[in-house]
Protein backbone atom coordinates (compact mmCIF):
# COMPACT_ATOMS: atom_id res chain seq x y z
CA UNK A 1 0.00 0.00 0.00
CA UNK A 2 2.58 2.20 1.24
CA UNK A 3 4.99 1.39 -2.00
CA UNK A 4 1.57 2.31 -4.40
CA UNK A 5 1.34 5.81 -2.21
CA UNK A 6 4.74 6.76 -3.39
CA UNK A 7 4.38 5.66 -6.79
CA UNK A 8 1.12 7.49 -6.78
CA UNK A 9 2.87 10.76 -5.54
CA UNK A 10 6.33 10.25 -7.56
CA UNK A 11 3.70 10.58 -10.60
CA UNK A 12 1.84 13.18 -9.77
CA UNK A 13 5.09 15.54 -9.20
CA UNK A 14 6.67 14.59 -12.31
CA UNK A 15 3.31 15.17 -14.12
CA UNK A 16 3.09 18.95 -12.18
CA UNK A 17 6.45 19.46 -13.14
CA UNK A 18 5.60 18.34 -16.67
CA UNK A 19 2.51 20.57 -16.87
CA UNK A 20 4.70 23.69 -15.03
CA UNK A 21 7.70 23.51 -18.22
CA UNK A 22 4.95 23.00 -21.02
CA UNK A 23 2.30 25.38 -20.53
CA UNK A 24 3.97 28.60 -20.91
CA UNK A 25 5.41 27.41 -24.32
CA UNK A 26 1.14 25.98 -25.39
CA UNK A 27 -0.13 29.52 -24.04
CA UNK A 28 3.11 31.62 -26.18
CA UNK A 29 1.87 29.18 -29.22
CA UNK A 30 -1.76 29.67 -28.71
CA UNK A 31 -0.97 33.49 -28.64
CA UNK A 32 0.49 33.30 -31.47
CA UNK A 33 -2.02 31.64 -33.36
CA UNK A 34 -4.63 33.72 -32.19
CA UNK A 35 -2.71 36.74 -33.43
CA UNK A 36 -2.15 35.21 -36.93
CA UNK A 37 -5.78 33.99 -37.21
CA UNK A 38 -6.57 38.07 -35.55
CA UNK A 39 -8.95 35.90 -32.94
CA UNK A 40 -8.53 39.07 -30.55
CA UNK A 41 -11.32 36.86 -28.34
CA UNK A 42 -8.64 34.31 -27.86
CA UNK A 43 -6.15 36.27 -27.39
CA UNK A 44 -7.42 38.44 -24.99
CA UNK A 45 -7.68 35.22 -22.82
CA UNK A 46 -4.05 35.19 -22.15
CA UNK A 47 -3.77 39.03 -21.20
CA UNK A 48 -4.49 40.56 -18.08
CA UNK A 49 -5.23 43.96 -19.75
CA UNK A 50 -5.27 46.51 -16.14
CA UNK A 51 -2.26 44.65 -15.25
CA UNK A 52 -0.24 45.59 -18.49
CA UNK A 53 -1.56 48.65 -18.38
CA UNK A 54 -0.15 49.36 -14.98
CA UNK A 55 3.34 48.19 -16.01
CA UNK A 56 3.53 49.77 -19.03
CA UNK A 57 2.89 53.07 -17.58
CA UNK A 58 5.42 52.78 -14.55
CA UNK A 59 7.64 51.55 -17.70
CA UNK A 60 7.51 54.85 -19.67
CA UNK A 61 7.39 57.19 -16.68
CA UNK A 62 10.74 55.97 -15.17
CA UNK A 63 12.16 56.19 -18.61
CA UNK A 64 10.90 59.40 -19.28
CA UNK A 65 11.84 60.48 -15.60
CA UNK A 66 15.26 59.12 -16.37
CA UNK A 67 15.38 61.27 -19.62
CA UNK A 68 14.29 64.55 -17.69
CA UNK A 69 17.37 64.17 -14.58
CA UNK A 70 20.16 63.47 -17.63
CA UNK A 71 19.21 66.84 -19.02
CA UNK A 72 18.98 68.21 -15.06
CA UNK A 73 20.41 71.53 -16.02
CA UNK A 74 17.71 72.25 -19.40
CA UNK A 75 14.65 73.72 -18.61
CA UNK A 76 13.56 72.13 -22.18
CA UNK A 77 14.13 68.84 -20.98
CA UNK A 78 12.01 68.76 -18.01
CA UNK A 79 9.83 70.65 -20.06
CA UNK A 80 9.47 68.08 -22.56
CA UNK A 81 9.21 64.93 -20.20
CA UNK A 82 6.63 67.03 -18.42
CA UNK A 83 4.58 67.32 -21.14
CA UNK A 84 5.05 63.92 -22.38
CA UNK A 85 4.36 62.55 -18.59
CA UNK A 86 1.09 63.90 -19.08
CA UNK A 87 0.02 61.69 -22.60
CA UNK A 88 2.21 58.45 -20.93
CA UNK A 89 -1.80 57.30 -19.09
CA UNK A 90 -4.06 58.08 -22.04
CA UNK A 91 -1.57 56.86 -24.79
CA UNK A 92 -0.50 53.51 -23.16
CA UNK A 93 -4.59 52.92 -21.98
CA UNK A 94 -5.69 53.77 -26.08
CA UNK A 95 -2.50 50.97 -27.02
CA UNK A 96 -3.04 48.37 -25.18
CA UNK A 97 -5.57 46.64 -27.04
CA UNK A 98 -6.10 43.45 -28.55
CA UNK A 99 -5.39 44.89 -31.71
CA UNK A 100 -1.32 46.16 -30.25
CA UNK A 101 -1.27 42.84 -28.02
CA UNK A 102 -1.71 41.11 -31.58
CA UNK A 103 0.97 42.83 -33.39
CA UNK A 104 3.54 41.30 -30.66
CA UNK A 105 2.70 38.00 -31.60
CA UNK A 106 1.99 38.46 -35.15
CA UNK A 107 4.46 36.61 -37.36
CA UNK A 108 2.91 37.08 -40.47
CA UNK A 109 5.18 37.73 -43.05
CA UNK A 110 4.29 40.92 -44.92
CA UNK A 111 6.56 43.63 -46.78
CA UNK A 112 9.18 45.13 -45.03
CA UNK A 113 7.41 48.89 -45.04
CA UNK A 114 4.20 47.40 -43.64
CA UNK A 115 6.02 45.34 -40.92
CA UNK A 116 4.94 47.36 -37.58
CA UNK A 117 7.56 48.11 -35.17
CA UNK A 118 7.11 46.76 -31.83
CA UNK A 119 10.12 47.21 -29.45
CA UNK A 120 8.97 43.80 -27.87
CA UNK A 121 8.02 40.74 -30.49
CA UNK A 122 7.49 37.03 -29.41
CA UNK A 123 8.80 36.06 -33.05
CA UNK A 124 9.58 32.85 -34.34
CA UNK A 125 11.94 31.80 -32.05
CA UNK A 126 10.82 32.95 -28.47
CA UNK A 127 13.46 32.45 -25.54
CA UNK A 128 12.13 31.77 -22.46
CA UNK A 129 13.45 32.75 -19.65
CA UNK A 130 11.65 30.83 -15.68
CA UNK A 131 11.88 33.34 -12.12
CA UNK A 132 10.09 31.52 -9.78
CA UNK A 133 6.97 29.24 -10.12
CA UNK A 134 4.56 31.53 -10.94
CA UNK A 135 6.67 34.15 -13.40
CA UNK A 136 8.12 33.96 -16.62
CA UNK A 137 9.71 36.26 -19.22
CA UNK A 138 9.67 36.04 -23.40
CA UNK A 139 12.43 37.48 -25.13
CA UNK A 140 12.99 38.01 -29.13
CA UNK A 141 15.72 37.25 -31.21
CA UNK A 142 17.78 39.99 -28.91
CA UNK A 143 17.19 39.98 -25.46
CA UNK A 144 18.39 43.31 -24.69
CA UNK A 145 14.88 45.05 -26.49
CA UNK A 146 12.77 43.93 -23.65
CA UNK A 147 11.03 40.78 -22.51
CA UNK A 148 7.60 39.71 -22.63
CA UNK A 149 6.43 39.22 -18.72
CA UNK A 150 4.06 36.40 -17.74
CA UNK A 151 2.50 35.78 -14.27
CA UNK A 152 0.39 32.80 -13.56
CA UNK A 153 -3.51 33.30 -12.64
CA UNK A 154 -4.92 29.68 -11.62
CA UNK A 155 -3.63 27.53 -14.11
CA UNK A 156 -3.31 29.80 -17.05
CA UNK A 157 -0.21 32.51 -17.74
CA UNK A 158 -1.13 36.10 -18.50
CA UNK A 159 0.61 38.47 -19.83
CA UNK A 160 1.27 41.31 -17.31
CA UNK A 161 4.01 43.33 -18.60
CA UNK A 162 6.43 44.50 -20.70
CA UNK A 163 10.56 45.02 -19.72
CA UNK A 164 10.94 47.85 -22.04
CA UNK A 165 14.84 47.82 -20.99
CA UNK A 166 14.77 51.53 -21.62
CA UNK A 167 17.61 52.05 -19.55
Amino acid sequence: MRKAIGIAVIAIVIAAAGWWYVTPIWTLQAMRDAAKNHDTARLSEHVDYPALRQNLKAELGAYLAREAAKGAGDSGSKLGAAIAMAFVGPVVDAAVSPQGVEAMFAVESRGQDATLKVPVRAGDHPIISRAGLSTFRVYGEDPSKGALVFHLEGLRWKLVGIDLRTA
